[in-house]
């Protein structure tokens, strides 16, 4: 049998050498060879996508060695999440192809080879069975963007590869020592088979949370988030934030899920934490200047919903983490490549040397508008499905917990901070005078421009029915946790 769900994550990896050598000799062309494995990916997902909705589940295994398998797992949960992956990562490369026309001259090969092995360790994350498998993704993503940073990075780019390389590495480590504990307990690498854990959960869970909560910026791991985000190439910040980080709250959600019952136990602790990172970011976006920095800080304060959520230790509020997810990763991808837009027609960072540019700029304003409405959970976007059952899900074990039904109703506080840094933003920078520098920008290049315009169509429609991913979603979670 022609293993079709591996070969999203081959196919990618098998283009990184073509595109690499192809790349030193027609430049910045290369990035439509490196768009055809990131169209493969989507349209093999996509093929399965009828299967999942209809409440199947899909695994490709191979023995390695006795009794190691590795095997890669399409379901309600991991489906949303490699969607996302591909979609944004293809209309990111996209975007990249006259993006990085403007900022490079050369080494092209070396930027598009990158970028597709980066790809294809995140749907390995996603796609993963078992433990090593899971670890070895895991890790493996953490080398594509510092070096991407290292290479293409703005200001400081060195120094921030390398602050973004040491504290994955702690988070590593952290992990590492749940994982391997994990195994020596009950003896198999298999995910579904963390069930078999006792009372050794406990400490297990709380390594991998911690190792988890680094990978996130939870507050307090967070030190390393605003440069990595604001200094990283445009279009590796607007996949580093909207796909890759996430993936660490997809792995609290498919590790701890078959240990739910143990996560109970500190889900009170990990629920503050998840409500200080939310706050803590929010209010760090509200006071930025620079766009990029506002941006960063709001990816911190989404993931806190995403903590939230998995703290919930509900059905309803794991799936909503999951659904945030895909909703931040639209959202995000959206007002990164914004960013972009601007600092590539006007050259600037800075919100307090902007203003009135929604004349100059409509499609972009319009995207930018779709993209804070995507992340505070507005109707009719996907943002708003994901935060009210973020919110149900939170309010349903409140009914037996006064802090449960605290934080619920901090987050509503939290969708206002977000409303306010997100619509204070869109305020200085496309409405009020035109400097007299901006008086003649233009608008985005047109692919550029449609590519925010689609993320935002798909937000929106999405929004309208969700039906398709929710309801699969919700039926794997349930089925996971014994319901």
């Amino acid at each position: 049998m022609y293993p079709l769900l591996w070969s999203t994550i081959l196919i990618p990896a098998v283009f990184m050498p073509i595109v690499y050598l192809i790349g030193r000799r027609i430049g910045n062309r290369v990035g439509w060879i490196a768009l055809i494995p990131m169209l493969y990916s989507l349209l093999v997902l996509l093929l399965y996508t009828p299967m999942i909705m209809g409440g199947d589940v899909y695994v490709e295994r191979f023995e390695w060695v006795p009794k190691v398998y590795f095997g890669v797992l399409l379901d309600g949960v991991s489906l949303p999440v490699c969607l996302t992956i591909s979609l944004v990562s293809l209309l990111v490369i996209l975007y990249s192809i006259p993006y990085m026309g403007y900022e490079l001259r050369e080494g092209f090969g070396t930027y598009y080879a990158i970028y597709l092995i980066y790809v294809a360790s995140m749907l390995g994350v996603a796609l993963s069975t078992n433990l090593f498998e899971f670890y070895f993704f895991f890790e493996l993503m953490i080398i594509p963007p510092w070096a991407l940073i290292n290479l293409y990075g703005y200001r400081n780019r060195r120094r921030v590869a390398l602050t973004f390389l040491l504290w994955s590495i702690a988070g590593a480590v952290v992990l590492s020592v749940g994982l391997m504990g994990a195994y020596n307990y009950i003896g198999s690498f298999e995910i579904a088979d963390l069930s078999k854990l006792g009372g050794e959960a406990r400490w297990i869970m709380i390594a991998l949370l911690l190792g988890f909560l680094i990978k996130l910026g939870a507050f307090g791991f967070h030190l390393w988030l605003p440069d990595t985000y604001s200094e990283a190439p445009t279009p590796i910040a607007a996949l580093l934030s909207s796909a890759m980080t996430g993936l660490a709250a997809y792995g609290m959600v498919r590790l701890m899920t078959p240990i739910h019952q143990y996560l109970v136990e500190v889900g009170w602790l990990i629920l503050i934490w998840g409500f200080v990172t939310m706050a803590y970011g929010g209010a760090m976006a509200l006071a930025q200047d620079d766009l990029r920095r506002l941006i960063a800080y709001s990816s911190m304060s989404q993931m806190g919903y995403l903590i939230v959520g998995v703290a919930s230790v509900t059905v309803l509020g794991l799936s909503g983490s999951i659904l945030q997810y895909l909703s931040h990763g639209l959202g995000k991808a959206i007002l990164f490549l914004i960013a972009g837009n601007l600092l590539l027609r006007t050259g600037l960072r800075d919100m307090r040397e902007m203003g009135g540019l929604a004349v100059r700029m409509p499609l972009s304003a319009a995207a930018f508008l779709i993209g804070c409405l995507t992340l505070a959970g507005i109707p009719p976007t996907i943002g708003f499905t994901s935060k009210w059952m973020l919110f149900i899900g939170v309010v349903e074990e409140g009914l037996s917990s006064p802090l449960h039904l605290a934080i619920a109703v901090s987050t509503i506080l939290s969708t206002i901070l977000t409303i306010a840094y997100g619509f204070w933003a869109m305020r200085r920078i496309f409405y009020g005078p035109i400097p007299k520098g901006l008086s003649d920008v233009e608008e985005a290049p047109p692919l550029m421009t449609a590519i925010v315009l689609l993320l935002g169509a798909l937000s929106i429609l999405m929004g309208i029915y969700p039906k398709p991913i929710t309801e699969p979603l919700l039926r794997v979670i349930e089925s996971a946790m014994g319901g």
